[in-house]
């Protein structure tokens, strides 16, 4: 199974692009399943077909599509553990309402959502799996750390301790909670976590998952994917293409627009620059929203003019990994001359200039309050170490 994440910063038309990929993909003869993991969902709203938790099929047998309701997912798995914690809670004067929120441990809806991916790979009723995502922050750190069980279980549930170090500060100096059985939570998480750390596998191997960023021709969205990239990158998947939405066409052509028409030049030239060296598609504004199966269908057969389910691209932009007690970042950086490097570090923002070679990174926030200790070309390759400040 193919399995291809589109995700963006919200309105950019990540549901509109991943939608009008299952319908080509679909019309290649692939059995697809498109499923939308955004806590607001629209994947029904673009199709107009109303969907639910349960796979059902769009116009035929080989496209079929899901809003995952992670209520229920939250049901079936972590259910009857919260109806335990809840009652503890009330019996120390919690109200219930408040009592039914606390038992759910932060991020468990999202890891939820993505064990229910790992069985639909499972399943194997499909080629292609298409997931319209916004993952949060707190969900792709979780997924990404490197040892997903220990993490939770050191950070949040605290065995030894029981329930209480789950809780709010607040909540936790308020009430003495009596702790739960350790292995009646550890047993219920076991078979979660076995289900994450596979799924973090399959995703982090490119020749079966690729991930696809859309965004628009803007400085609020170019901030976001370069920020979005920096952590798919530092978590090992594979973003293989970026969609660059709503482009203004060449019929447009009242003054009007003329201001928006050069700034969104400015920031194509950006974005192939930030990339390079991923294909970047532009996709032109539609003459109208793009809702419905055969409007789907029409920006499918304009846009994707090719085969969209192989990996579009093997490059690897952007890498981070330690070496001799240093955390490194990779960036690759073909066809320049050895020189000096000027590395410029303002936050979470290092700024890189070799000749006339020029380059903002996002960085992740682990490297944030680190300093650049030096830079050289290796290759096609641009390796830069950071250590603690002095």
């Amino acid at each position: 199974m193919r399995i291809i994440l589109f995700t963006g910063k919200g309105g950019v038309g990540k549901t509109t692009l991943s939608a009008a990929m299952a319908l080509k993909s679909a019309s290649l003869g692939y059995k697809t399943l498109i499923v939308s993991t955004d806590v607001a969902h629209s994947l029904a709203d673009a199709f107009q077909v109303p969907l639910g938790n349960a796979p059902r099929p769009i116009g035929g047998e080989l496209l079929w599509a899901s809003e995952l309701d992670t209520a229920e997912e939250l049901e079936r798995v972590w259910g009857d553990l919260r109806r335990r914690i809840a009652s503890l809670l009330q019996k120390e004067g919690v109200s219930a309402p408040i009592a039914g929120e606390l038992a759910i441990l932060p991020g468990l809806d999202e890891i939820l959502a993505l064990a229910r991916l790992k069985r639909f790979h499972d399943e194997r009723r499909y080629d292609v799996l298409i997931i319209d995502s916004a993952p949060t922050g707190a969900a792709m750190r979780l997924l990404g750390a490197p040892d997903l069980q220990r993490w939770y279980t050191r950070n949040l549930l605290g065995f030894s301790r029981g329930l209480g170090r789950a809780l709010i500060p607040a909540v936790r100096n308020a009430f003495k909670v009596p702790a739960l059985s350790d292995a009646l939570i550890q047993e219920q998480l076991a078979t979660l976590f076995e289900e994450i750390e596979a799924l973090r596998a399959l995703l982090t191997d490119g020749a079966r998952t690729s991930v696809r960023l859309v965004l628009n021709p803007e400085h609020l969205s170019l901030q976001e994917t370069e920020r979005a990239f920096t952590y798919f990158s530092l978590f090992g998947l594979s973003v293989d293409a970026l969609f660059v939405n709503r482009i203004l066409p060449d019929a447009v052509y009242d003054p009007f627009f003329s201001r928006w028409k050069d700034d969104q030049a400015h920031y194509l030239a950006r974005i192939r620059e930030a990339f390079a060296p991923l294909p970047t598609f532009e996709v032109p504004l539609r003459p109208q929203e793009v809702v419905g199966v055969k409007a789907l269908e029409a920006l499918a057969e304009a846009l994707f003019t090719f085969d969209p389910v192989p990996p579009l691209s093997e490059e690897r932009p952007l890498r981070f990994f330690s070496q001799d007690g240093h955390h490194m970042l990779a960036l690759r950086a073909p066809g320049l001359s050895a020189g000096a490097v000027e590395l410029e570090k303002e936050g979470c923002d290092l700024h890189i200039r070799l000749g006339a070679f020029r380059r903002s990174i996002v960085l992740p926030q682990y490297l944030g309050g680190l300093k650049p200790s030096w830079a050289r070309l290796e290759g096609n390759e641009l390796l830069i170490a950071f250590e603690e400040p002095a």
